[in-house]
């Protein structure tokens, strides 16, 4: 092209023929060339194409020939017993069994016991220490059904001879002994451990003796509130008011005192935390004088 720019840059009017003539030569020629190369370029893609289709029929061929190995090698082994080689032997595994055994029957769990109420005779959980039925603590005592299993006894602190007991059903109030004198009265109480679903209110008597605790329904204390005078004595006439509950003799506490400064326990038989109001002040001197 640059031959031709010249040429028509020194061009002159006689000699316009002999350079038309010659560029179409120069365009000949260059588009030849054009031609070639392209014509080499599709065969170079070709010959890559047919290289390529030739690497994959290869990769066929080997993964077949491996798969038929794998194939002749299980089949072998289902043949042959399997043998388990050591450093110096062949130990040849013993052929199985025809008839597959029958399993075992699984154990039968022990079901656990039941223990039932004295009061009541519900039967209650074996975890339980207070009846669901009536709410009186489940003594210790044989349950009704016998587990399968023998079980360890269950660890208790000893206690002097005086032990801590409910109160008849039948009772009205706590009846004082003769020389029992009355050292602290609280008409109202918060029982925190035993937690026995916050169905009962509690009020507690401290005598020279004994710990009394007596409790109500907490649905019969609130229509006594509800109600007034008129709600208290028409819930005591038909039996609903607060009765005795549990009594814990001092002979029986085997430690008491204040454990976080807002509750305050008291060991007997197991441990009863309730809302400290200054027990600490005489109680664990009076445990103290009555163990003496």
């Amino acid at each position: 092209m640059n031959e031709i720019l010249k040429m028509l840059n020194a061009l002159k009017a006689d000699d316009l023929e002999s350079v038309i003539t010659r560029a179409n030569i120069i365009l000949e020629k260059k588009r030849k060339e054009e031609a070639e190369a392209a014509l080499l370029e599709k065969e170079r893609q070709r010959q890559e194409r047919i290289a390529q289709e030739k690497r994959r029929q290869e990769e066929i061929a080997q993964l077949q020939r491996r798969l038929q190995e794998l194939q002749t090698q299980s089949a072998a082994a289902q043949k042959e017993p399997n043998e388990v080689k050591g450093d110096t032997f062949v130990m040849y595994d013993a052929p199985k069994a025809a008839v597959n055994p029958q399993p075992s029957p699984a154990p039968v769990k022990p079901q656990p016991a039941q223990i039932a109420c004295p009061h009541c005779r519900q039967l209650n959980t074996p975890d339980s220490l207070f009846c669901e039925h009536c709410g009186q603590r489940l003594s210790a005592q044989q349950p009704a059904v016998q587990p399968q299993t023998r079980t360890a006894p269950a660890t208790r602190s000893r206690v002097s001879a005086a032990q801590v007991r409910f109160a008849d059903e039948n009772m009205k109030k706590w009846e004082l002994q003769p020389d029992e004198k009355v050292v602290y009265s609280n008409r109202e109480i918060q029982l925190l451990q035993p937690d026995l679903g916050r169905k009962y209110q509690y009020s507690m008597q401290v005598t020279n003796k004994r710990i009394l605790f007596t409790r109500i329904s907490a649905v019969a204390a609130a229509s006594g509130v509800a109600f007034g005078l008129i709600g208290s004595l028409a819930r005591d006439a038909v039996g609903a008011g607060p009765k005795p509950w549990l009594e814990i003799p001092l002979r029986a506490v085997s430690s008491c005192g204040v454990q976080n400064k807002k509750e305050f326990f008291i060991a007997a038989d197991q441990t009863y935390v309730l809302k400290n109001h200054g027990y600490e002040k005489f109680l664990p001197d009076l445990v103290a004088k009555a163990k003496a």
